[in-house]
């Protein structure tokens, strides 16, 4: 089992331990807040009060022995960066760190750190990109050129099965989950819609106008993809 460090549990680092902690992950939550600690020491592997500055202090709770860290301090730019030094110079496989401004990432890829995790920067994208683009749910930037988005299905695929619409083909996109409303029957006799999501998509399956695609692909061919959908409306 991998053990992870993670370093600062304002509302981002404690949400990552959480989660990584009910994925099964080994997590060592650290924090200089007692309080914080208190909260998660039930849901993380170990949760430390301590200051992630102090070499020694670092050491003698081991983390020099996990194999991944990350440091999601937040507004202290110093402890920020005086934490991913001692890790570098720890010698921790994988090192991820949280940065808030532009001189914050240089100086930590000047250190050697490439993962680096810009919170605001990602969130900018994305909800820029969701609100600009009609038709487009969640849209997630997975390198410079590639992205994974939701798309509402064209209404000229409506009734037609993947298999039929050979999207990879034509388009160059991966469809790698669909959305779709799926109704129930209350107690009461009342219909209910539930959204459920498909991970692996069935290619018989007959598209609703009103199903959710999941896409991946280059942002180029992607765009492709939208522009076919404008032209249906």
């Amino acid at each position: 089992m991998k053990s992870i460090a993670v370093i600062g549990l304002g509302q981002f680092g404690y949400q990552v331990a959480t989660t990584l902690a009910q994925k099964g992950f080994d997590v060592v939550a650290l924090d200089t807040n007692m309080e914080i600690i208190s909260e998660i020491k039930d849901i993380v592997s170990q949760a430390v009060m301590i200051d992630a500055t102090d070499e020694k202090a670092m050491r003698s709770v081991n983390i020099d022995n996990v194999d991944k860290a990350i440091v999601a301090i937040g507004s202290n730019l110093q402890s920020s960066l005086l934490s991913a030094a001692l890790l570098v110079r720890m010698n921790i496989e994988e090192i991820y760190v949280r940065a808030i401004n532009a001189l914050q990432e240089n100086i930590l890829r000047s250190m050697g750190i490439n993962n680096i995790i810009n919170i605001e920067k990602e969130m900018g994208i994305q909800i820029t990109n969701t609100i600009s683009a009609e038709g487009i749910g969640r849209y997630i930037e997975i390198s410079d050129q590639h992205s994974l988005m939701e798309i509402k299905v064209p209404k000229s695929f409506a009734g037609k099965t993947l298999k039929d619409l050979d999207l990879r083909s034509k388009y160059k996109i991966n469809i790698v989950g669909i959305k779709t409303n799926s109704p129930e029957v209350t107690d009461d006799g009342d219909i209910k819609y539930k959204l459920k999501m498909t991970v692996v998509p069935d290619p018989e399956y007959p598209l609703s106008s009103n199903d959710m695609l999941i896409v991946t692909g280059t942002d180029s061919n992607l765009n492709l993809f939208l522009s076919h959908g404008k032209s249906d409306d």
